[in-house]
C-alpha cells in the first residue's frame, strides 16, 4: 500500500498535523478525501484546492483551525456544513461527513449528518470516493491507510469511470460536467451503467435544470484543465457540448491554437488572464449568433462580456489587418479592443497575422509620444478638442518613425499649428 501522506507537501503536512490536534480536542476526526487522495495515489501533482472532511462536529472547528493556520475563512455554510478557509496558497474545503437526499432533479441536496462511511458513498464517482485519515504526533503528520470501500483503487488501475448511484445524474447533473474533465484528464473509459445513465440524462434533459451559474461554473474549471480542447473532443463524443454551449465542438483549428497558446514563445500569453485568453481561444469559431446566445445565457463577468463583444466586432477586419502596411494603420484598428481579444486574435489566426499582432502589443500599443497634453498646451495649443486630436496624429506620426524625440515632436507641432 501507498504512504500516499508523505507524498504531501512539508508545509500542508504540517498544517494537517496541528488540524488533527483541534480535531482531537473537540472529539472530531479528519480525513483527507475527493481529487487530492485520488491525484496521491496516481502520483499527480497535487493543485491548491485540498478537501477535508469532518466526522464530527464542524462548528467547534472552522474558526480554532483558521486562527491556528493564520488563515481567512472565505465561504461558510452551516446548513451544508461546509467551510472554505484559504491558507497561503491553498483553499481548503472543510466538510462534514453527511448523507444526501436529492427531492427533485437539479437541486441542491438536504443533508443529514452521518459517518464517513456514509459519507463516501453519497459522492459522485468511486475514483472520488476514497479518504486517508489525518493523524498526528505533534507536529508529525503519521502514516495512515487508505479507505476504499468502493472500489476506487480498482477504477483507476483499469481506467474506469463509474458513477455510485443510478439516479447520480438525475440528483446532480453537474457529475456530467466535473465526469467529463476526469475522463478526459486521466484517460478514463466510463462502464456500461455509467455510459447509460449518461445518455439518459441528456435525453431527460437534465442539464436544463441547472441554473447557468452552477454550469458557469464547470465551465469555468473546463478552462482550467491541462487539455481543454480534449474536454471538448470528449464531450462531443458524449453528446454534452449542444447542452451547454450550442455551436461548440471540437476541430483541429481549435486543438491547435490552444496548442500555440501552451507552445507560445512570444511571451503574449503574459499580458492577459489565462482564462479570458483560452475561453477566446475555444469560442473563437462559434458565430456572431451563437456568441450572442452565449451573452444571454451566461453572467459573465465584465472582461469576459467584453472578450466576446470584443471578437464578434474584431473578426471580420482579419483581412484589413492583414493588408495594413503601417504601424499607425495597425494602431487604428487595434486600438479600441481590449488586450485580451488581440491576444486570441494572435493565437487564432495565420503566421502573417500573428507576427503583426506581436508587434503591435509588445511595441506599438505601449508606445507614447514624446509629449503629452500640458506640453501641447505649453506650445500654444488651446484646450479643447485640438488637443486630443492633435495628441492622436502625434502618437501615430510617432509609430511610424516621422517623430523620434522631444524636439522633433516640438517641431511638429509647431508645423501644424502654422499650418492650421
Amino acid at each position: 500500500m501507498k504512504d500516499l501522506i508523505t507524498r504531501l507537501d512539508p508545509k500542508l503536512q504540517h498544517l494537517l498535523a496541528r488540524a488533527a490536534a483541534l480535531a482531537a480536542d473537540v472529539g472530531a476526526t479528519l480525513w483527507l478525501v475527493g481529487g487530492v487522495v485520488r491525484d496521491l495515489w496516481l502520483e499527480l501533482p497535487i493543485g491548491r484546492d485540498i478537501d477535508l472532511a469532518v466526522e464530527g462536529d464542524i462548528n467547534q472547528l472552522i474558526v480554532p483551525l483558521a486562527d491556528a493556520w493564520d488563515g481567512t475563512i472565505t465561504a461558510r455554510h452551516p446548513a451544508f456544513g461546509t467551510a472554505t478557509i484559504t491558507v497561503g496558497h491553498w483553499v481548503i474545503d472543510l466538510a462534514q461527513t453527511r448523507t444526501e437526499r436529492y427531492p427533485k432533479p437539479a437541486i441542491l441536496p438536504e443533508v443529514q449528518p452521518a459517518p464517513l462511511t456514509k459519507d463516501l458513498y453519497r459522492r459522485d464517482f468511486s475514483i472520488n470516493a476514497m479518504a486517508v485519515q489525518i493523524i498526528a504526533d505533534g507536529d508529525q503528520l503519521l502514516s495512515a491507510p487508505l479507505i476504499d470501500p468502493l472500489g476506487g483503487v480498482a477504477d483507476l488501475t483499469a481506467r474506469r469511470l463509474r458513477l455510485l448511484h443510478d439516479q447520480s445524474l438525475r440528483d446532480d447533473p453537474t457529475r456530467l460536467l466535473r465526469g467529463v474533465r476526469l475522463a478526459a484528464r486521466l484517460q478514463l473509459t466510463p462502464d456500461a451503467a455509467t455510459a447509460a445513465q449518461i445518455a439518459d440524462a441528456l435525453e431527460a434533459g437534465y442539464l436544463a435544470l441547472l441554473s447557468p451559474e452552477r454550469i458557469q461554473t464547470e465551465l469555468c474549471l473546463t478552462l482550467e484543465e491541462p487539455d481543454p480542447a480534449a474536454v471538448i473532443a470528449l464531450a462531443d463524443q458524449w453528446g454534452l457540448t449542444p447542452h451547454v454551449i450550442p455551436g461548440l465542438h471540437w476541430t483541429p483549428a481549435l486543438a491547435e491554437r490552444l496548442s500555440r497558446y501552451r507552445q507560445d514563445t512570444s511571451e503574449i500569453s503574459r499580458l492577459a488572464p489565462d482564462g479570458l485568453v483560452i475561453a477566446g481561444l475555444v469560442l473563437y469559431d462559434l458565430s456572431d449568433d451563437a456568441l450572442t446566445q452565449v451573452l444571454h445565457r451566461y453572467h459573465l463577468p465584465a472582461p469576459a462580456r467584453n472578450l466576446i463583444q470584443d471578437l464578434i466586432a474584431l473578426r471580420p477586419h482579419i483581412a484589413t489587418i492583414a493588408a495594413a502596411t503601417s504601424p499607425s494603420a495597425i494602431d487604428t484598428l487595434l486600438q479600441p479592443y481590449s488586450i485580451a481579444a488581440i491576444a486570441v486574435l494572435h493565437y487564432a489566426t495565420e503566421t502573417s497575422i500573428q507576427q503583426v499582432v506581436s508587434r503591435y502589443l509588445h511595441e506599438w500599443r505601449p508606445l507614447r509620444p514624446p509629449l503629452n497634453g500640458d506640453d501641447l498646451r505649453h506650445l500654444g495649443v488651446p484646450t479643447g478638442p485640438q488637443i486630443g486630436q492633435l495628441l492622436r496624429r502625434l502618437r501615430a506620426a510617432t509609430l511610424d518613425g516621422l517623430i523620434t524625440d522631444r524636439t522633433t515632436a516640438e517641431q511638429w507641432v509647431r508645423r501644424h499649428l502654422v499650418d492650421s
